[in-house]
């Protein structure tokens, strides 16, 4: 009888072990059903396409039932119930969302995306960026900088000098940017620039002594004021410019090297669908995007008797660069 009584005892104990396993959430099962909260910044087209790009890869080809849910920034700084208490992961797009995630502290692991890697890195020392225990990640918006610099030697020619205008928050690159120039043989020119109205001025000399202006991230110096007089004063200069985004090269930029809100919520999505598997592990190191376009605004490349267009070794990055098919979804 007493056997038997150890024997039930023990089964007793296995069912409460499998229970808890069961509750544990991601850590312990791939059966329990985990939240996911996006935190958007702004409720603009891109911000809108990163989130449908990630919740459709999310529920394709996903052992863990996964629910999402989506919230803006300033709804949640606005918000002082804690409400994200409920969520396994939190995923914040933009940095007025990862300011708005520091505000609410959780206690969930934090993916970072659409924020520039200059911009993540500031915020990480001034001490606005939350990361519960080390539990967070980043995929930036920007390309890492080896690719633009061999991109430009490969577009251009190997110009001899390479323009770049600074801000407070883009300045931590020059060390790289200066090492890469002259990596490729080219001579790296900088502004540095701490106030807006010293930015055309600033621009002004830069480009007396550029052959090219790369374009960085950084939100005083590249903005929806300022992107317009940039642009034509570059044009006036007739150096050409390398930007970082489609609206760029759309706006009058010879070259722009993006990734698309799709590419890098798919990207998202993949940490997401891993760490899942497998969530002790933690999230990965932050990352650059994996896949990216290139695009060619073939009216300012012809004014300024660029040849891109017709350089069969640009041509083959584009074609390289990413193999989905290029259109106005992106």
């Amino acid at each position: 009888m007493r056997r038997q009584g150890q024997t039930f005892h023990l089964q007793q104990l296995l069912r409460l072990a499998v229970a808890m396993l069961l509750l544990s959430g991601p850590a312990g099962t791939l059966a329990e059903t985990v939240r996911v909260l996006f935190v958007s910044s702004h409720t603009s087209s891109p911000y809108l396409k990163f989130i449908e790009q990630a919740q459709q890869a999310l529920q394709t080809g996903n052992p863990v039932r996964t629910t999402t849910t989506t919230l803006s920034a300033e709804a949640l700084a606005a918000d002082e119930t804690g409400s994200l208490s409920g969520y396994d992961l939190v995923v914040a797009l933009g940095i007025q969302a990862a300011r708005a995630v520091r505000h609410q502290q959780p206690d969930a692991p934090v993916l970072y995306a659409l924020i520039p890697q200059a911009s993540w890195q500031q915020l990480q020392q001034s001490g606005e960026l939350h990361c519960p225990e080390q539990r967070c990640s980043a995929v930036f918006i920007d390309q890492p900088l080896p690719r633009l610099l061999s991109i430009i030697s490969t577009a251009f020619g190997k110009p001899t000098r390479i323009g770049v205008l600074l801000g407070p928050t883009s300045a931590q690159q020059h060390e790289e940017l200066s090492r890469l120039a002259a990596s490729h043989k080219m001579t790296l020119v900088t502004e540095q620039v701490s106030d807006q109205a010293d930015l055309l001025p600033a621009l002004d000399r830069l480009l007396e002594n550029s052959d090219l202006l790369l374009a960085v991230a950084d939100p005083l110096i590249y903005n929806s004021r300022t992107t317009r007089s940039l642009l034509l004063t570059t044009y006036r200069y007739r150096v050409p410019m390398l930007a970082y985004s489609r609206a760029f090269v759309e706006a009058g930029a010879a070259l722009a090297v993006y990734s698309t809100p799709r590419q890098i919520g798919r990207q998202s999505a993949d940490i997401i669908a891993t760490w899942l598997k497998n969530p002790q592990a933690g999230l990965p190191a932050p990352q650059y995007p994996s896949n990216y376009r290139v695009r060619i605004n073939s009216r300012v490349a012809d004014s300024l008797r660029l040849d891109l267009a017709r350089n069969p070794d640009l041509l083959s990055i584009i074609r390289k660069a990413d193999n989905e098919p290029a259109d106005d979804t992106e």
